[in-house]
């Protein structure tokens, strides 16, 4: 793996590169807030061990790319195009975006504005945008108790940090998978040692990027839709909304699993990916 910091855009992101340099290129999109360590390697390690050359890397706000400065609001096209920005500096013209959550929108809006660019999309619980009344909002739990921590004190040791951290996995993951904590509890010591960054706008950028369903069927690169029966922030008629909007999509729902990408499930979703190419 080669890592390295690239500067596009007036910023720099935190990159890094597995696999081939001439392998089919593929792009990972990660989710908001969530950093490169997040992709587990269970997922990368087929995609590369197949010939493909996995990209990913930290949004700016988050992880060890740029942070931004609170009153220099961004939007979802701008993280779209760090994305084309970042494929030019790599000198890689058409790509296999591979986008969780956020990173499935930013996708879509890389799909919708270059569509040159856009060999195959994977979209991992992700939707067709928010705010729009024939799709749910995220469950009813998962809202409050995402606003008790919104307004519980901020967690001040990395103890505290970590917990935190976790805590927040622990609500997202879905009954498939048993929720591997002492696992969880490294990952967040990693991120915690790259950043500490809890409050970046992605959610700001997405939830003002309004609904794409109407406009999902100029997006022609064929797509592979994966999402969970249980996925408590985005429920699986997003995922639905996805696969029936789009021109050329297949729609693998899976029972049990969450708003994740747990290291359990990273084979399976590698052999999807591949088996839809």
């Amino acid at each position: 793996m080669c890592t390295m910091l690239i500067p596009i855009n007036g910023i720099e992101l935190w990159v890094e590169d597995h696999g081939p340099t001439d392998g089919a290129p593929m792009l990972l999109l990660s989710g908001s807030d969530a950093t490169t360590l997040r992709w587990p390697s269970t997922l990368i390690e087929p995609l590369v061990a197949a010939g493909r050359r996995v990209i990913a890397y930290d949004h700016r706000d988050s992880g060890a790319s740029t942070k931004i400065d609170p009153d220099m609001a961004y939007r979802l096209d701008d993280l779209a195009g760090d994305a084309l920005a970042l494929l030019d500096a790599l000198a890689i013209a058409r790509v296999h975006l591979v986008g969780f959550s956020m990173g499935g929108a930013v996708a879509q809006v890389v799909a919708l504005d270059e569509p040159s660019r856009v060999q195959r999309l994977t979209l991992v619980a992700s939707t067709p945008g928010l705010g729009d009344e024939r799709l749910p909002f995220a469950a009813d739990w998962f809202v409050e108790r995402m606003a008790e921590r919104m307004f519980a004190p901020p967690p001040c040791s990395d103890d505290e940090r970590i917990s935190w951290i976790v805590d927040l996995y622990r609500m997202l993951a879905g009954t498939r998978y048993a929720f591997d904590e002492p696992a969880q509890r490294e990952v967040a010591k990693a991120e915690l040692a790259r950043a500490w960054c809890p409050e970046s706008g992605h959610g700001i950028a997405v939830g003002a990027a309004g609904p794409r369903i109407d406009v999902l069927g100029r997006i022609v690169a064929p797509t592979l839709v994966v999402h969970g029966t249980v996925d408590p922030v985005f429920s699986i008629e997003h995922g639905r909304a996805l696969a029936e909007g789009l021109a050329d999509a297949t729609l693998t729902v899976v029972e049990g699993l969450g708003h994740e990408v747990p290291a359990a499930f990273g084979a399976e979703l590698a052999a999807l990916i591949l088996r839809r190419e």
